[in-house]
């Protein structure tokens, strides 16, 4: 759970937010967006193995998680989108690979059209991780059962029980699961889930960005687990086929949380 050791900064944004980053290392420019609920840290496993690959690694807490404030345009796709060409600008990113995981994959197809331009000029490429680009809850049973105790402010008391949000974490997972790992995913989520958050899954159910993957002009790796019930292979399969430069890299026994199952191919696509 610990916070990785870095360069500490606070973007701030003309809404008032403050974007906590954390840069670390040294040579091409990978940066690291984590997904609904979560935080910087769940990319811990991730960049042990990075490192070794002598690359400057840029995390930062999306607006409304961790150290990261919601400033007076609130929470929406187009304003965090905007937070991620902050990011890249701020950083003066060049020839960067961008990885987003589940809604930080998602954002990163929203900043892909909103911000084309910003594309081109700051990434060589996207790594798409167990993500999505809208209608979040068609077919997973999953969203449909986990967002209405979102809405009406339930999430935070399971998750808070170390039996019940256990349980509901597990689901997150493949075939296998570290205990601790678990056990981490469901301190961070609890901190983060709380009932004013609920635009966060109001507009990944809500919006529908397929129709722009075709804008996409960067190489785009798109890495899915087999056994995620949070975004369901569909969205894999479409994102890899309807991004014109893409391709699949399918996990057998992995869930959603690929992060913490396999970090090693996250590291091995960042080098490819």
């Amino acid at each position: 759970t610990r916070t990785p050791e870095g360069v500490r900064t606070f973007i701030e944004r003309p809404d008032g937010t403050r974007l906590h980053c954390i840069a670390l290392g040294e040579g091409p420019t990978v940066v690291l967006a984590h997904g609904i609920f979560n935080e910087l840290r769940c990319f811990n496993l991730v960049l042990e193995q990075l490192l070794t690959r002598h690359v400057r690694i840029i995390l930062f807490d999306q607006r409304g998680h961790g150290q990261s404030s919601i400033g007076g345009d609130g929470l929406g796709s187009y304003q965090m989108a905007g937070d991620y060409r902050a990011v890249l600008e701020y950083f003066d990113v060049t020839d960067g690979i961008l990885v987003g995981h589940s809604m930080g994959a998602f954002l990163a197809v929203v900043l892909a059209e909103h911000y084309p331009q910003v594309v081109e000029a700051r990434l060589r490429a996207m790594l798409l991780v167990s993500g999505h680009a809208g209608i979040a809850a068609k077919g997973s049973l999953q969203n449909q059962l986990q967002i209405p105790l979102i809405r009406v402010g339930l999430m935070p008391l399971i998750l808070s029980s170390k039996w019940l949000g256990r349980i509901f974490i597990r689901t997150l997972f493949g075939k296998v699961a570290q205990e601790e790992h678990v056990e981490v995913t469901r301190t961070i989520l609890a901190a983060n889930s709380k009932k004013d958050r609920v635009s966060l899954v109001d507009f990944q159910v809500r919006e529908d960005h397929y129709p722009a993957l075709g804008q996409i002009k960067v190489p785009t790796i798109v890495v899915c687990g087999e056994q995620d019930r949070t975004c369901p292979r569909w969205h894999s399969e479409r994102l890899g086929t309807e991004i014109p430069d893409a391709r699949n890299v399918w996990l057998p026994d992995v869930g959603h949380a690929v992060v913490y199952e396999a970090p090693e191919i996250i590291d091995r696509e960042v080098g490819s």
